[in-house]
């Protein structure tokens, strides 16, 4: 599992593909985990890019990446808060994938999300976020499971109205595929398996690996049929 979304490899390379950026271009991650969306865009376009997450331990994991690559003139990770960071350029593109819920919780992570990353953007500048939405709605057995989702409340083209009433023009919408939510899914269970083997006696693995076992039950149960991931392009300024 190369990317912390249901995101095929193929999938990026042409989200990456739609931004059209090059040397001269600004882009910032927020949530940009271990980097290695920000790190294939970087080396594709040779924009120059700053990747945000609040895990002293993903951020790491990113700047080491970002060395053994040759990209570290061109690509920074930082821990940091969103929210206050201070900002001293407009950038291109603002990128957030699955992470919504940094600008705030439950149903205002999205809203939140869409007002805060604009004001970061030059004129015209493209917002790629991938956030969840419901197919269907909900069986009460799988809401009472998962809790207050965070950041999917809205269906599909939900997603893209929401966008639009803050001003945001939607120029590109696409989603995850069966065998990119499967092959998602699995890896953090197979992940969650491999790591008790390794080390039956860690308790917290143990603990971890039947947590991730309940979670995948109730993805094959209800999840598959219910819950979808967007990937959208908005530009600033609409019109």
């Amino acid at each position: 599992m190369l990317f912390n979304s249901p995101l095929s490899l193929e999938k990026a390379h042409r989200l990456i593909d739609l931004l059209n950026l090059h040397t001269d271009s600004h882009v910032i991650d927020i949530g940009c985990g271990e980097g290695e969306f920000l790190l294939r865009l970087a080396s594709a376009t040779g924009a120059h890019c700053l990747g945000l997450d609040i895990s002293e331990t993903c951020i790491a994991a990113a700047n080491a990446k970002a060395e053994a690559l040759g990209l570290a003139d061109r690509v920074k990770f930082e821990v940091a808060d969103a929210n206050d960071y201070p900002f001293a350029t407009l950038y291109d593109v603002a990128i957030c994938m699955g992470s919504t819920h940094a600008f705030g919780e439950g149903d205002a992570g999205y809203p939140a999300a869409l007002t805060q990353m604009q004001q970061w953007l030059k004129p015209h500048g493209q917002l790629l976020i991938g956030e969840g939405y419901w197919k269907q709605p909900p069986a009460q057995a799988y809401q009472d499971f998962i809790g207050e989702p965070i950041g999917i409340y809205y269906d599909h083209q939900g997603n893209m109205s929401v966008a639009e009433s803050h001003g945001l023009a939607t120029v590109y919408a696409a989603t995850s595929n069966q065998d990119e939510w499967d092959h998602f899914e699995g890896c953090f269970r197979l992940k969650a398996e491999r790591a008790v083997m390794a080390n039956p006696e860690d308790g917290k693995a143990c603990q971890k690996r039947d947590a991730v076992r309940e979670w995948n039950a109730y993805y094959h149960q209800f999840g598959r049929d219910t819950m979808g991931f967007g990937f959208y392009l908005f530009i600033k300024d609409k019109g």
